[in-house]
C-alpha cells in the first residue's frame, strides 16, 4: 500500500487509498456524486444543442414519392402471381360463387358403394339426407 494521500476529485478532502491508482474519490457517496453531477450537465448540453442547432422538420409529400410507391406494389403483387402456383392464390369472390352453386345440387355420387345389377348408381340425396339409387342412361 502506498503510504501517501490522495485528494478527492469531487469534495477535494485528503484520504488514503484502499486501492491503488484506482480510487479517484474518497467514499462511495462522493463517487455517485459525481457521476450523477457528471451526466446532469451532459444531458443540459445536449438538449441545449438539440434545440438550438435542430429545427422541427415536416415531412412532406411528393409525385415523385407516390410513383415509386405505386411501382414498388406494383412489381410486388406482379412477381407474387408470377410465382404464386394456382392452387396456393387466394380464392377470389367467383371461386366462393361457382363452389356454391356447384354445392346446390340435390344428388352427389356416391364412389364407395357399388353399381347395383340393373346397372344403377348410388346418390345421396341432400334434402332427404338418404341414399337412393338412380338408373342413369
Amino acid at each position: 500500500m502506498e503510504s501517501y494521500f490522495y485528494t478527492c476529485k469531487y469534495c477535494g478532502k485528503q484520504y488514503k487509498p484502499n486501492r491503488r491508482k484506482k480510487q479517484k474519490y474518497c467514499t462511495n457517496s462522493c463517487r455517485v456524486r459525481a457521476f450523477v453531477l457528471k451526466n446532469e450537465k451532459r444531458l443540459n448540453l445536449t438538449s441545449k444543442e438539440t434545440q438550438e442547432k435542430k429545427p422541427i422538420q415536416v415531412e412532406k409529400m411528393s409525385i415523385a414519392g407516390i410513383g415509386n410507391a405505386a411501382v414498388g406494389t406494383l412489381a410486388v403483387n406482379l412477381a407474387t402471381s408470377l410465382f404464386t402456383s394456382e392452387e396456393n392464390k387466394p380464392a377470389t369472390k367467383k371461386d366462393l360463387k361457382n363452389l356454391a352453386s356447384s354445392l346446390k345440387q340435390r344428388y352427389y355420387p356416391i364412389l364407395n358403394m357399388a353399381i347395383r345389377q340393373d346397372g344403377a348408381k348410388p346418390f345421396y340425396d341432400t334434402e332427404t339426407n338418404h341414399f337412393i339409387y338412380i338408373k342413369t342412361f
